[in-house]
């Protein structure tokens, strides 16, 4: 009976697990190319790095009435272990160019 209480306290009082809580919120980036607001097929028009530095987070697109909104593709990569930075690249995965009215814009949310 002793081992149950001991377990629960490892439990409640481990500094680590309380650093992995949930985290949520949004991401923008700068049009890619700055120069031009057409991003062609296949291309990359935007790009950002998330504010968490944690791997297993969820991407994805959001339009909050002035960013965002693009029917761009978004790709997320991870570079390393948790605390390495996490990438996210905006990819126009149409057979044609768009244009990009404003910055690409992503909500995410790590469990």
């Amino acid at each position: 009976m002793l081992l149950i209480p001991v377990l629960l306290s490892a439990i409640t009082f481990n500094p680590a697990a309380a650093a992995m809580t949930p985290l949520q919120g949004y991401v923008h980036a700068d049009v890619v190319p700055a120069s031009s607001s057409t991003c062609a097929a296949g291309a990359i028009c935007g790009k950002g790095t998330l504010p968490v530095k944690r791997n297993g987070c969820y991407v994805d697109n959001f339009y909050n009435g002035s960013l965002g909104g693009t029917p761009l593709t978004i790709d997320v990569t991870e570079s390393g272990p948790n605390g390495s930075p996490v990438y996210i690249y905006w990819v126009n995965a149409l057979s044609t160019a768009i244009t990009i009215k404003s910055a690409p814009y992503a909500k995410y949310y790590c469990p």
